[in-house]
């Protein structure tokens, strides 16, 4: 029996678009589950004699910096911490922020200072870690743009105290900022309204680490190499999740959401930051960059395809579209749901433009160039993920 070209296309595309739901589904399904098991789990773990560390690196002046690194004092504890904000040098413009914000932790109650780390690598962030990480059992890391007021770090620290093999935990990130730009409007769309929504993302893909705000074992450090080692990586928190799974341990998302207070950014720079996750992608993990046309930014390639087959296949062409589209803005309500965004139907439908678009311009720019521009800094990346300095490879 012989099928004839438009019923192939046809079943090709639904093949595809059903393929798309079937993720978003399970991907909804196993975030629900999770959620649910988290929070209903026995009592917390007793945290006597846990010694933490909360280490924020920062780099340049940012609007609501004073705040979010403040927000410490405001969150919910069990234990007792220490807080080290990592600067390189007394000329950043993060340096007033910080030490207003030393006061503040130090009238709550909460021994804190101010680190100066030097330079160290093309990953300053991993740089500042490896000399401001120690002292301490558990260290917490937490990016400079994460209000931490009402955040639960129980939650966060709880599956790392005791004898179980969880070496990394890790809170998925998502924007509360104010959305001053269209760029602003766009990150945060993706990140709280799209299939990558890492709280989403995280049960896909539960290899992953995203490194915004997580705690991390001192003994589990050590046996990784320490934050020294990751200097030349771009992904340095894609690179610890590899090192512990090789060493047998465990990483895993809890449900909190690290809340980013970053805004006032471009279209094109945000276009940028997540080109660069897509680099990381590319050179670290290369077989899921698929993933994105065929995944995370489909929703518009099936709806053009399904137009072009209506006249042929239409029963397929209708039918592909509308789960496409029916898919999608329920993997938009789920994100913002969590997030804590706002779910109205012109939201919804915002949200998809500007995610799927913003990823689909990242992809395009990941796939054309290695070069990345990381606070400023002018960067290379090579096929094994490692950092450089454009002048090095000239050399």
């Amino acid at each position: 029996m012989t099928t004839d070209l438009p019923s192939l296309l046809g079943l090709s595309l639904f093949a595809w678009s059903f393929t798309v739901a079937s993720v978003s589904l399970e991907a909804a399904r196993r975030t629900w589950v999770s959620r649910f098991r988290q929070t209903k789990r026995a009592k917390a773990p007793s945290f006597s004699g846990v010694s933490v560390l909360v280490v924020r690196p920062c780099a340049g002046h940012e609007a609501t910096l004073e705040r979010t690194l403040s927000s410490l004092a405001k969150a919910k504890r069990s234990f007792a911490l220490r807080c080290r904000f990592a600067i390189e040098g007394p000329s950043d413009t993060a340096v007033a922020a910080a030490t207003r914000a030393v006061e503040a932790l130090q009238k709550a109650g909460i021994e804190a200072e101010i680190v100066f780390t030097g330079g160290g690598g093309p990953n300053r962030k991993a740089a500042q870690l490896a000399v401001a990480a120690s002292g301490a059992a558990i260290l917490v890391a937490c990016d400079s743009d994460v209000d931490l007021e009402g955040v639960d770090l129980d939650q966060l620290v709880a599956p790392l105290v005791g004898a179980g093999g969880t070496w990394v935990s890790w809170a998925p990130p998502a924007e509360r900022g104010s959305a001053l730009t269209l760029g602003d409007l766009a990150s945060a769309a993706v990140l709280g309204g799209s299939l990558h929504a890492f709280p989403l993302l995280a049960q896909l893909d539960p290899a992953g680490l995203v490194g915004k705000l997580f705690a991390i074992r001192q003994e589990a450090l050590s046996a990784i190499g320490g934050f020294g080692s990751l200097v030349d990586y771009l992904g340095e928190d894609m690179e610890i999740a590899r090192r512990v799974r090789e060493q047998g341990g465990a990483v895993v998302a809890v449900p909190l959401v690290a809340r980013s207070l970053a805004a006032g950014r471009s279209w094109d720079v945000v276009v940028g930051r997540f080109a660069r996750w897509l680099t990381v992608i590319r050179a670290q993990r290369a077989f899921l960059l698929l993933s994105y046309p065929a995944l995370f930014f489909a929703t518009v390639p099936i709806v053009l395809v399904s137009a072009l087959l209506a006249f042929v296949a239409p029963t397929a062409a209708l039918v592909s579209a509308l789960l496409a589209i029916t898919a999608r803005l329920g993997v938009a309500w789920l994100a913002a749901s969590i997030a804590g965004r706002k779910r109205g139907p012109l939201q919804l439908v915002r949200d998809v433009a500007l995610a799927d678009g913003m990823l689909a311009a990242a992809f395009v720019r990941a796939l054309g160039t290695r070069t990345v521009t990381w606070r400023d800094r002018v960067l290379v990346v090579d096929r094994t993920g490692l950092l450089h300095e454009p002048s090095a490879l000239k050399s």
